[in-house]
């Protein structure tokens, strides 16, 4: 029996107060074992026993509905329950013996591309084109065939075809002119070539918009020709040449469905697209038409007019996850004209309908059956959100409500600020209370816990399990201190000296930071090979000391902890983004920040606008120390050096650019917990020459530095470093 086991966790230690002996059975071992196995007899015979006096009874079971699947799930998922987690699919049959009737099972249909076929995307290489091709190869698809009459052109172009065939995806790109017989006849005989056509997609698009006083005939059939003339003819070519065509797709626009100024050629290419699909349905073939609207993240919306915001038309960018989800259901139904759009008015006017939709979208996936019941000012982490819920909570605001949050940002949400967000509190006109708002206080990013604020020696030695070989050189965190390093430390075979912050360092920038930090590096090992490491903001100072190293001819290996030259900058630009541009209270608001560190019951607004009030640094740094005052066993002086550190150290490390790229190797160890918008690499692999090495381990960006952690870590270090 493991400790760890809900029967343990459920009935603590007591159970050995009653003199009880627990015995573990390994059954995998007996199963193996012959008949004549001692043990075997002697487990057969207890349980039979056992079963006969009533003493082995069967586990007990949590039974949930048939409808109660994704309840069962989360149950489940919470690692509360003893026994088994089932769902009653069908009532007991009253008969012992009895042919059970069939009962049907409601399915969610999918739609799958069959890999034996190939499948033809004109206009594939722009940015929805990019997509859909992406996203049909994870439906399935092997054979893909783009057109584009000026071929691949661009980087990303280049980029996404060399990884699909990577991935032993044929992909083939045909500037065949679709627009004539003789060049749709073409493509469709290249496309043969790799397998029967399955599908094919018209994305292709022009624009020429212009008020109808000038427009031109030229302007018509320069937007009506890949629209109008190229379906037309890959109509008529599919019908001899495709017999096992299950797909055929035009993308068409709310501007014809709906009308846009200066937009009726393309409303009249668009609607010519239609009938054609409309008259291919009446003879029983495949044909749908997309009605889509602005759509946002690639395409002509966010290379001509500004970003996921604009307004288009009545309609906002509709996001790229919630057209390819739409695409799921549009191919499966039997219409010839569909649409999908964004309407701006009822997004931002938001209602009543909207508001509970996501407040119980979030509520069901926390298992809060009443949102009513729950504190507004509560946030999410402290109503037990864990990784899984967020991640699904991420997905969930993007793909349904259109709204996108990081990860930190999720989990300090609180379900006043959802209803402020379902209400079209994220538009323009609330752009002042985000300003306002507190920013997401996540403890496991910056912990003032030390015995001392602002250490007083820059260069310590930490106690650890050998004196002798290659030192270790680790930079502080964000706080200035190693105290929470010392965990790692004591586990490492080598000798490990802490960098901290002390009030003699230069804040002005990471680069002078790291040469002074080499400095005192060097005190204590004048000549490499360098060992140099990290934690969360010392990630960037350690890796332009690693740079500065390489400049003077020295070798270097580098370990960074749970952070990178970008680490910070991830977080301070969540708050900047968050911010109007000219934003000039950025002190203010970090001050309001520390503050908060060491006072739970902070009015975080309140503070915020009273430290904005005052004109300059020194009469908010003097009043957030006296409002310190007496919260904290630190004398003022000492806080307000922190703040004043602390406030520089981000400054620094938000605008840091790495001084070069760095060619040693380098390991990057993170935690599975901590939640970051910068990859699985942190961002590293652009700057570094070598392939980083990436270990994950178990916990959040604190939890890492303790525990089993801890020696997780020691271990990886020990390894990589051949100590």
């Amino acid at each position: 029996c493991c400790w760890t086991s809900p029967v343990f966790q459920s009935r603590g230690i007591a159970l050995f107060l009653k003199n009880t002996t627990f015995h573990g059975i390994l059954l995998d071992a007996l199963f193996d074992a012959g008949s004549d196995n001692e043990d075997k007899k002697e487990v057969v015979r207890l349980v039979t026993e056992g079963i006969k006096s009533g003493a082995v009874k069967p586990l007990p079971a949590t039974v949930f509905a048939e409808n109660q699947v994704e309840q069962g799930f989360r149950f489940m998922a919470s690692g509360k329950h003893i026994g088994k987690v089932v769902l009653k699919i069908r009532e007991e049959e009253p008969q012992r013996k009895l042919m059970p009737k069939v009962k049907p099972v409601s399915a969610i249909p999918r739609t799958y591309m069959n890999p034996e076929k190939s499948y033809i995307l004109a206009g594939g290489l722009g940015g929805f084109g990019l997509e859909l091709a992406n996203w049909m190869i994870g439906r399935g698809a092997k054979k893909i065939v783009l057109t584009s009459r000026s071929g691949v052109k661009t980087g990303y172009q280049s980029l996404c075809v060399r990884r699909w065939r990577e991935q032993k995806i044929q992909v083939f790109v045909s500037t065949a002119d679709v627009t004539n017989a003789q060049g749709a006849e073409q493509l469709i005989k290249e496309a043969t070539k790799l397998g029967p056509v399955g599908g094919i997609f018209n994305l292709a698009v022009v624009l020429r918009d212009a008020f109808m006083e000038n427009q031109t005939a030229a302007d018509f059939a320069t937007v009506c020709r890949p629209k109008v003339e190229g379906t037309k003819q890959l109509d008529a070519v599919s019908r001899k040449l495709c017999p096992e065509l299950d797909y055929f797709v035009a993308f068409s626009s709310v501007s014809c469905g709906r009308g846009n100024a200066g937009q009726v050629n393309y409303g009249l290419a668009n609607s010519a697209m239609e009938r054609i699909c409309e008259a291919r349905q009446a003879a029983g073939l495949p044909g749908v038409a997309i009605q889509w609207g602005a759509i946002g993240d690639v395409g002509l919306i966010l290379e001509t007019m500004g970003d996921n915001e604009t307004v288009v038309g009545g309609t906002l960018p509709q996001r790229m996850t919630s057209c390819l989800a739409t695409m799921d259901k549009f191919l499966q139904q039997p219409h010839a004209v569909l649409a999908s759009m964004v309407l701006a008015e009822k997004r931002k006017s938001g209602g009543e309908g909207n508001q509970v939709g996501l407040l119980e979208a979030v509520g069901n996936i926390l298992g809060i059956k009443d949102v009513k019941t729950v504190n507004p000012a509560n946030t999410l982490a402290d109503l037990g959100m864990d990784s899984l819920m967020g991640a699904e909570i991420k997905q969930t605001l993007e793909r349904n409500f259109d709204l996108v949050l990081s990860a930190q940002e999720i989990r300090g949400l609180t379900f006043g600020k959802l209803s402020d967000l379902s209400s079209g509190a994220d538009g323009a006109e609330a752009a002042p209370a985000a300003t306002d708002a507190a920013p997401v206080k996540d403890a496991s990013q910056v912990q003032f816990q030390a015995a001392e604020l602002v250490p007083k020696e820059t260069l310590i030695q930490l106690p650890s399990k050998s004196k002798s070989g290659t030192p270790i050189f680790i930079v502080h965190p964000i706080e200035g201190v190693v105290a929470a390093l010392q965990t790692l430390a004591a586990q490492l075979p080598c000798p490990v000296y802490g960098l901290q912050c002390t009030t003699k360092a230069p804040l002005d920038s990471i680069q002078k930071l790291a040469a002074f930090y080499l400095q005192q590096v060097k005190t204590a090992q004048k000549s490499g090979p360098y060992v140099l490491s990290g934690y969360s903001f010392g990630a960037c100072v350690a890796f332009e000391m690693a740079l500065l190293l390489e400049k003077s001819k020295e070798k270097v290996t580098l370990v960074l902890l749970d952070g990178s030259p970008t680490y910070v900058a991830s977080h301070t630009g969540n708050y900047k983004a968050r911010q109007n541009p000219d934003n000039k209270n950025a002190d203010a608001d970090a001050l309001t920040y520390f503050i908060s560190l060491f006072k739970d019951d902070v009015d975080y607004i309140k503070i915020q606008k009273e430290l904005q009030a005052l004109a300059g640094w020194e009469k908010r740094l003097s009043l957030a120390t006296q409002l310190l005052a007496g919260s904290t066993p630190f004398p003022q002086a000492e806080l307000a050096a922190a703040a004043e550190s602390f406030y520089k150290k981000l400054v620094a490390a938000d605008a840091y650019k790495p001084s070069g790229t760095y060619a040693g190797p380098v390991t990057l160890i993170k935690a599975t917990d901590n939640f970051v918008s910068l990859g699985k690499d942190y961002g590293l692999t652009p700057i570094c020459k070598q392939t980083v090495n990436i270990q994950s381990v178990k916990g959040n960006h604190r939890e890492i530095l303790a525990g089993d952690s801890a020696l997780k870590i020691a271990e990886i270090i020990s390894q990589t470093l051949k100590l």
